[in-house]
């Protein structure tokens, strides 16, 4: 994972959207309002459209979708066992350990199942290093102009076209690296982070149109001096309008048809990768080396990301 503040990189999108979904507990509120558990799930990033829908153009930022046991009975065993042995520990804590044994030992369903599918189009905006508090002059990126807004509104629209089930327009803010002493950085984090948002609502406020099914969510992302966002960051994904759903699955044979073509070729896709000892299972579409491979945060994949 590259390191360094988001504010001082080319391609801070596609970074904060890894650290995203690299940190579940971040996105947890995102992906469960839309039937998904974020620590559970296998995703794609930067996911060229034409790998799914060959008649499309364009990619998905993030593409999510559940990952699920080949026999739950095991898991609820593995589940009692813990509480048995650990009957100290949070309950939650007994279902994490009894996840990753059932896990290494090969009982993830593989390949997973392709009934949810969720897409997020992302969009990170960020504020000038050098500025001394918060004006809007300062904002960067933040693609406000009436072009910009007419192409986003279009890109959330195709996500619905090819027949997601949810899509969602996720707005990140990177902000400047803050000091402080002690736990007090932290607190002027996130509120340097509270303030930014402050700053770009009446931008936000004209993102979709009323009548989109598209949900809105917000990620002001603070950050502390001494170490980037992934190890010292505050802030997370805030909720500004839910998902409709997708009325097209049921209106539309054109959706429907991309629907099942996209199923097919994530099936066959996400097959050719080895059952994930691990969770969540996430790949990059990567454009360094131009081939599809696991996010290389636990040592493996692409070496140029």
């Amino acid at each position: 994972m590259p390191e360094g503040y988001l504010v001082e990189m080319l391609e801070r999108e596609h970074e904060a959207c890894r650290r995203l979904v690299r940190m579940p507990f971040l996105s947890e509120r995102l992906y469960g309002s839309l039937g998904l558990q974020s620590s559970f799930c296998w995703f794609l990033l930067q996911i060229s459209m034409e790998h799914l829908v060959p008649s499309m153009r364009g990619d998905v930022d993030i593409l999510a979708g559940a990952l699920s046991w080949t026999d739950p009975g095991t898991f609820a065993t593995l589940v009692s066992e813990e509480r048995a042995n650990h009957s100290d520990w949070h309950i939650s804590r007994n279902y994490e350990i009894a996840a990753l044994r059932l896990a290494r030992a090969g009982g993830m369903k593989w390949p997973p199942s392709t009934d949810l599918l969720v897409g997020v189009e992302a969009k990170c905006a960020y504020w000038d290093s050098d500025t001394i508090g918060m004006s809007g002059g300062a904002l960067k990126s933040a693609k406000a102009s009436v072009a910009k807004t007419r192409k986003i509104r279009r890109q959330a629209g195709t996500l619905l076209e090819i027949g997601l089930n949810h899509v969602v327009l996720l707005d990140m803010i990177a902000n400047p690296p803050v000091s402080g002493p002690d736990g007090g950085a932290w607190i002027s984090a996130l509120g340097a982070a509270t303030e930014s948002t402050g700053a770009m609502s009446e931008i936000l406020d004209q993102r979709l149109s009323q009548d989109c099914e598209a949900g809105h969510w917000v990620w002001s992302i603070g950050s502390v001096a001494g170490g980037d966002e992934f190890h010292r960051g505050a802030g997370a994904p805030i909720e500004l309008r839910s998902s409709r759903g997708n009325s097209r699955l049921k209106g539309s044979v054109e959706t429907k048809s991309m629907r099942q073509e996209m199923e097919q070729k994530l099936t066959r896709m996400l097959s050719e990768f080895p059952r994930p000892l691990g969770f969540p299972a996430i790949f990059v579409d990567c454009k360094h080396c131009g081939s599809l491979h696991v996010l290389p945060w636990d040592g493996t994949g692409c070496d140029a990301t």
